[in-house]
């Protein structure tokens, strides 16, 4: 049974949506499986099913709660289960706790902290009982025994934690704040981003599901996050979300390339004889099928990234009408059965308008404005009424129409755009147990992305002058992404069964006569220098270099740097660059600023 995530809220992708709909479940089977194992010798209940022990305990304390007038009882019935459900979660909790500030000390349930005496995680009780949001509310006096001090009525909860526990020099890495309402787990690394996990305890409570108390045990339990020994499993969930994306770039280097040689197979039935005995029609043909590729993959990247305010995602009429997204709707539940779907040309004629909408932008505007602000001011005025949207013209080189001549005067029949889209769509399995599941475009960085730019740059499209046998050497699995070899039929007798590659069905693999052939050959990749610098690689590299160079400098001196990065390719250590010098630049200025 799929797991039930319903009350728990992934605020600002904690994680990923897409890891969480996706590989969370698999990641958190080895923690159940241990507490299992626990529970078969010692007894003792797993996490999991102790929390949902509280089911009745929670709704007699919630109408004790709700019915209770006086603010000092109200705050004693929420304590109670609030202790009992942290001790659920493995937390020891010791009364009076308070965690000092520079000027003031803020009331804690409990503090765990490293092994250099510092704080690695407070859990603090929220008492504000009339707040919806406990961020926005205030620290109640009665969570003090003496005189609440002057400055911590005027600061939100949100600013307290910002200002008076993140920002200092020993900071707690988390936060846990609890109320008789919810429970959310706040990790500094994510803070700035306003990204967290909070768990609506009532609706959980109402549903009773299984699968949510396990993900919310793993997700809050102390095991889990501030362990006796070892990395905590919420970073290990991090940095399997992260290579995921690294194993969904690789997938879509292998449907780039199959994608670019199904396009320019298709483009061929339609381009006429003289175009193709013109020179250099093969590199043409190769640069255009690319072009055309990229373009769907920066499609697929703005509409997964509302931040970008670029593709107007919030518009249910882009999204339903216009947007690629929509399309990979239809693949997911259309199969082109019949022949009229299969011949028809709607994906191609969607496609197209879509182009063509970012490239003149939308409404098209026929302006002689002199001026960016002019034309802005234009676009506005002329803006169709609500309920409709605008794109800005993107009059890039990327989408310019007139740089795809051959392409312009293909129509790509569905079945075709069918497939590129489903490639462009699905990751592979791993292996007989998985299944392909949908790309999150939203999970995949400039890095990841720059890497499949950069790795279709070496290869290059040619025509099979006659029926062509793609060979390998015995014993070595087929690597599309390498460098292929293909000999004639009159050849194919040289070469022994092992080194004949083969379909998936047994038939020998044969690129007909004429056919275009999308391929790495030979020494291209070492002629071209295309080589992708891997992440780590960057990190570790800029971090030093800047390391240095850093040292003594204000957060606006850092803004006064000018970066040289003499490369052409996908911008690998100039993106890395801006990240790091972006992040040193908020940790100084907020420094700065207290």
């Amino acid at each position: 049974m799929a797991i039930d995530l319903t009350g728990i809220n992934n605020f600002n992708e904690y994680y990923t949506n897409y890891y969480l709909a996706n590989l969370f479940e698999e990641n958190i089977q080895d923690l159940l499986k241990k507490e299992r194992e626990i529970e078969q010798e010692t007894g003792l209940k797993a996490t999991w099913k102790r929390l949902k022990s509280l089911s009745e305990t929670y709704f007699i304390q919630r109408e004790r709660f709700t019915r209770e007038k006086d603010d000092a009882e109200r705050l004693n019935t929420q304590t109670d289960f609030l202790t009992q459900i942290l001790n659920a979660l493995g937390y020891s909790l010791k009364n009076e706790h308070y965690y000092p500030t520079e000027d003031f000390h803020i009331p804690v349930m409990a503090r765990i902290n490293r092994a250099n005496g510092t704080p690695e995680l407070l859990i603090i009780h929220n008492a504000e009982f009339e707040n919806g949001n406990p961020l926005e509310g205030y620290f109640s006096p009665m969570l003090y025994e003496d005189e609440i001090p002057g400055e911590i009525t005027d600061m939100t909860v949100e600013d307290i934690i910002t200002k008076k526990i993140f920002a200092t020099e020993e900071a707690p890495r988390w936060v846990i704040l609890a109320d008789m309402k919810q429970i959310i787990l706040l990790d500094r690394q994510k803070w700035a981003e306003k990204r967290f996990i909070s768990a609506d305890i009532e609706e959980i409570y109402r549903r009773k599901e299984d699968t949510t108390f396990k993900a919310l045990s793993v997700l809050l339990q102390k095991e889990a996050i501030v362990p006796e020994e070892g990395a905590s499993l919420l970073d290990s969930f991090e940095e399997n979300s992260h290579k995921n994306a690294t194993a969904v770039s690789e997938d879509l280097k292998y449907a780039l390339r199959r994608c670019i040689e199904r396009l320019g197979n298709e483009a061929l039935k339609h381009i006429s004889p003289q175009k193709k005995n013109q020179p250099n029609f093969a590199e043409k043909l190769t640069k255009e099928c690319l072009r055309y590729m990229y373009r769907i993959l920066f499609i697929l990247f703005i509409e997964s990234r509302a931040e970008l305010e670029y593709a107007p995602v919030k518009s249910e009429e882009y999204m339903k009408g216009y947007s690629f997204e929509s399309l990979r709707d239809i693949i997911g539940t259309t199969h082109m059965e019949t022949e009229e779907e299969r011949k028809g040309y709607f994906l191609h004629e969607t496609i197209q308008k879509l182009f063509k909408m970012i490239f003149e932008g939308f409404p098209v505007v026929k302006t002689h404005a002199k001026t960016e602000a002019q034309h802005q001011l234009n676009l506005e005025s002329e803006s169709p009424k609500d309920g409709t949207f605008t794109m800005p013209p993107l009059k890039s080189h990327l989408f310019d129409p007139d740089k795809t001549p051959l392409l312009n005067a293909c129509r790509f029949r569905n079945e075709v755009l069918y497939e590129i889209i489903r490639e462009m769509s699905l990751s592979k399995a791993r292996n007989r147990h998985d299944r392909p599941r949908r790309i999150s475009y939203a999970q995949l960085g400039i890095n990841q992305i720059g890497a499949v730019y950069e790795a279709l740059l070496s290869y290059r499209g040619f025509f099979a002058e006659e029926d062509l046998y793609e060979v390998k050497k015995a014993g070595e699995a087929v690597n599309e992404l390498e460098a292929g070899f293909f000999v004639t039929a009159d050849r194919l007798p040289e070469y022994s069964d092992d080194e004949r590659v083969r379909e998936t069905d047994g038939e020998l693999k044969i690129y007909p006569k004429g056919s275009f052939i999308y391929r790495l050959a030979g020494r291209e990749r070492e002629k071209s220098a295309s080589y992708y610098t891997p992440e780590v690689l960057t990190n570790c590299l800029v971090k030093y270099a800047l390391k240095e160079l850093l040292k003594d400098k204000t957060a606006d001196e850092i803004l006064e740097l000018k970066i040289c990065e003499p490369a052409m390719g996908s911008a690998a250590f100039i993106n890395e660059a801006v990240n790091q010098m972006a992040e040193e630049y908020l940790k100084r200025k907020q420094k700065e600023l207290g």
